[in-house]
């Protein structure tokens, strides 16, 4: 498992470029994550759906910060 971060200057490319290797990536994968504020978590889903022309995908999923906080500490038995 890798983590990559991507950043830059507004306008540069940055989603694109992030939607298109997942596509490039989607079945070689175990899962992919798409970590986002809370505010963009939609707008991400929808973006990853019309990126991979499908209505629905079991391998990527969009996951705001307190989302995958939840999920953390769930797995390792504690409680926020």
């Amino acid at each position: 498992m890798g983590l990559r971060l991507i950043y830059g200057r507004a306008g540069t490319g940055k989603t694109t470029y992030c939607f298109n290797k997942i596509k490039e990536n989607i079945n070689k994968s175990n899962k992919i994550y798409i970590i986002t504020p809370e505010q963009f978590s939609f707008t991400a889903e929808q973006k990853l759906l019309e990126t991979l022309n499908t209505n629905s995908v079991i391998n990527a999923e969009v996951i705001n910060f307190n989302r995958m906080a939840d999920r953390i500490f769930t797995e390792v038995g504690r409680s926020k």
